[in-house]
C-alpha cells in the first residue's frame, strides 16, 4: 500500500508549548549531520524551542534582528498531528531573499523526505501566497540539493539565472502562486 501522507499535510502555525516535538525533530537533524539546517540567527534552535519561538515572533511583522528582515508567517509542517518539518512564507522580497531565500523557506526532517511532504507543504505555501497579492514567488535552492530542486519544478518553478553566493550557486525559480 502506498504511503499517502502528502494528502493529509497541513500547514499549522508555530505557538508556545512545542518543546518535546520540536526537540525530536532537532535530534533527528543532529543524528542525520544536518546541523547547517538552523545557522545564523536560526542557530537559536539548538538550544530550544522556546527561544526559538520567541525569536520568530519577534520577526512575524519584519524589522528584526535587522531593518532588512520582511514580514512572514512561520509554520510547522503536520500530518496525523506529527510535527514533519518546518516552512515561512515571507510577505515580500528584500534584495538579499531575491538572491537567496525568496519567499518560501522549507525543512523537511530526515525520516519523512522522498515522500511528498515538501511538494505538499510548498503548494499549500504558495497558496497563502496567493492570499497575500504574491502573483508569482520566488524560490530558490543550492545547486546540490536536487530533491528541493525537483519539489520546487513539480509546483510549476520556472528556473530564471542562478545567483552566486561567494562559492556558493543558488538557484532561483518563480512559480506561479494561483495554480498551486
Amino acid at each position: 500500500m502506498a504511503d499517502d501522507i502528502a494528502s493529509r499535510i497541513c500547514l499549522t502555525p508555530m505557538t508556545p508549548g512545542r518543546d518535546e516535538e520540536f526537540s525530536q525533530m532537532l535530534d533527528e537533524f543532529q543524528t542525520a549531520g544536518e546541523m547547517d539546517v538552523y545557522s545564523g540567527n536560526f542557530a537559536i534552535a539548538w538550544d530550544g524551542y522556546a527561544g526559538f519561538y520567541a525569536l520568530l515572533s519577534r520577526m512575524k511583522a519584519g524589522g528584526f534582528p535587522r531593518p532588512d528582515i520582511v514580514p512572514m508567517d512561520s509554520y510547522f509542517i503536520e500530518a496525523d498531528e506529527r510535527m514533519l518539518g518546518e516552512i515561512y512564507v515571507r510577505h515580500r522580497l528584500s534584495p538579499q531573499l531575491k538572491k537567496m531565500g525568496g519567499h518560501v523557506g522549507y525543512k523537511v526532517r530526515p525520516s519523512c523526505r522522498q515522500r511528498g511532504v515538501a511538494t505538499a507543504a510548498l503548494r499549500i505555501a504558495l497558496k497563502k501566497l496567493g492570499g497575500l497579492s504574491v502573483e508569482s514567488a520566488l524560490v530558490t535552492c543550492n545547486t546540490t540539493n536536487a530533491a528541493s530542486a525537483r519539489v520546487i519544478e513539480k509546483c510549476g518553478g520556472v528556473r530564471t539565472e542562478d545567483a552566486l553566493l561567494g562559492d556558493r550557486v543558488e538557484r532561483r525559480y518563480w512559480v506561479p502562486t494561483q495554480t498551486a
